[in-house]
């Protein structure tokens, strides 16, 4: 069975479905395209190495957006020294309150600066500082268990693509935009169908599906808290440990775009 980005719009709803998985002994898979997809410059993180902080970019509807951009998280965060420990807090700031933080350096605002420059096809306007151009922005924190920080910044309408910027703990930066094909044929699609094609052929899901397990457990206390005025919220169910094997690798250039109103 595979479920398109998050497993449900709500944890119980997930976790039944995870548990039911597992009882019946049905292959699961499920997450989103984003991990998979062309990266420029073509980076990831260095298997086994310790990491400080990640912060994503993201647009649009922090619901059904959002998840794409916590994948781009977990994808990066999972092959960190020890693997993946779980989530300790999360908590959701809009607006001046989002800014302040990162202005406190909450957030490394250096991070916040080198995946706003990476963007690629739509470079973000400068011609005022961002707290100016994107004034009701929102910013969701996720502390994990083992220390690292990891966060969201939607910038609604002015950064309409997706990247990330991450810091080892020997104190480099990295930062690649995960990009997707806006025309026809929408190729980043097909990237995830070539993994679900094995799936079905096999059985054996490319990644664990505890990767989306977290990430939806992850959106869900980061609603809540968005809800709540940006409480913080410790949600004890999501200290989800495991290992993943799968491996990012650049995919072939894609297919020339075509206008999305051709054949």
């Amino acid at each position: 069975m595979f479920i398109d980005k998050h497993l449900a719009d709500t944890w119980t709803d997930a976790k039944w479905i995870y548990d039911e998985s597992r009882r019946l002994g049905l292959p699961l898979m499920a997450g989103s395209s984003l991990p998979l997809t062309w990266r420029y410059p073509p980076r990831d993180t260095r298997r086994g190495e310790k990491l400080r902080e990640i912060v994503a970019l993201s647009y649009h509807r922090l619901d059904s957006y959002g998840i794409h951009a916590l994948e781009i998280i977990q994808s990066l965060a999972e092959r960190r020294a020890g693997g993946e420990t779980g989530v300790r807090r999360v908590r959701t700031l809009k607006g001046a309150d989002a800014w302040q933080a990162i202005e406190r350096r909450e957030i490394d605002p250096e991070l916040v600066e080198r995946a706003v420059r990476t963007a690629k096809d739509r470079p973000v306007p400068r011609s005022k500082p961002l707290p100016e151009l994107v004034p009701d922005a929102t910013l969701m924190i996720i502390d994990y268990e083992d220390g690292l920080k990891a966060s969201v910044l939607s910038l609604g309408q002015l950064y309409i693509e997706w990247s990330a910027a991450w810091r080892a703990g020997d104190g480099t930066a990295e930062s690649a935009v995960f990009w997707t094909q806006e025309a026809r044929p929408f190729y980043h699609f097909s990237l995830l169908w070539e993994h679900l094609d094995a799936f079905f052929a096999t059985g054996r899901p490319p990644w664990p599906v505890e990767r989306t397990l977290l990430t939806t457990g992850m959106l869900d206390a980061l609603l809540v808290s968005a809800r709540d005025g940006g409480r913080v919220v410790e949600p004890p169910h999501l200290r989800i440990a495991y290992h993943s094997p799968w491996q990012w690798q650049q995919p072939p250039p894609p297919p020339p775009g075509r206008p999305l109103d051709s054949p």
